[in-house]
């Protein structure tokens, strides 16, 4: 199985830090786009909408599969998706079923289902922040990024204390981060997210002269039970919406690849047995 990691609103393929060569150790290829906007796309203006963000994604998954490809037909992807990444996983197995294997949505949303202060839970971002500040004034912080001691402090349960991890994510920033008109433009297109209805119809067969197919895309929602950031009434929601059971992590915050490595990593391994 292909795995596509792909990351949320203003984070890049840096941020996995370190969940992808944790995968990869086990001999599944692992491919990490960046979104537009973000990482190395950081100078592309990100769309309004999650669906234009699709091209974007496939270009670098291609990019990766043509370089190896043996075959006709590439092979079917897994795209596991975080947050606004789980968004784009959604729309990008809607528009293209035959090569999408399965879909895995970690902590997302979708406004269709939930509502806004379900999906954005401002008043957990105000207190980390308060917190992040109060740490600063303690001269704890002194060095860092006060926006990545926020960031982490809200998305996650188990590491806002982590002091190392706050200073490499402050090290990204220095290196190259998301511009604010950008990460505005994401926030709208995460606000105005619908979740699509995935289209199990047919496609012509994958080998010449083969009849066409019935494609089957399912979906895996995995839910953080501290999630700050989406409540986890949102994966349910998702759940409920694709008809499936939501997979559940105990004391994980919003970046379940940060907080509960080793679990998600099982759980992406079952998928590929």
């Amino acid at each position: 199985m292909i795995f596509v990691l792909l990351r949320g609103l203003m984070r890049d393929r840096r941020h996995w830090y370190g969940f992808t060569q944790r995968l990869a150790a086990t001999g599944v290829q692992v491919i990490t786009p960046d979104l537009p906007g973000n990482g190395t796309l950081a100078e592309i203006n990100s769309p309004l909408n999650i669906s234009a963000y699709a091209n974007y994604v496939w270009a670098q998954i291609d990019e990766v599969l043509n370089a190896g490809a043996t075959r006709e037909v590439l092979e079917p992807v897994c795209l596991v998706g975080l947050s606004m990444g789980g968004m784009l996983a959604l729309e990008m197995a809607k528009h293209k079923p035959e090569r999408v294997q399965r879909v895995v949505l970690i902590n997302s949303s979708a406004a269709n289902l939930s509502p806004w202060y379900r999906r954005f839970q401002l008043s957990a971002l105000i207190k980390s922040a308060w917190g992040t500040g109060r740490r600063w004034l303690n001269g704890e912080l002194s060095g860092v990024s006060l926006v990545e001691a926020t960031v982490i402090q809200f998305t996650s349960e188990c590491r806002g204390d982590d002091i190392k991890l706050i200073r490499d994510w402050s090290h990204y920033r220095q290196l190259g981060h998301t511009w604010v008109l950008n990460g505005f433009r994401q926030l709208v297109a995460c606000a105005l997210f619908d979740a699509p209805v995935i289209d199990h119809g047919f496609v012509k067969g994958q080998v010449k002269g083969q009849e066409s197919v019935p494609v089957n895309v399912p979906v895996t929602v995995i839910v953080a039970k501290r999630d700050r950031l989406a409540h986890p009434s949102c994966g349910q929601a998702l759940a409920h919406f694709y008809h499936t059971q939501a997979i559940y992590l105990d004391d994980c915050g919003h970046d379940a690849s940060l907080d509960k490595p080793e679990p998600l990593l099982r759980i992406l391994l079952d998928m590929a047995r």
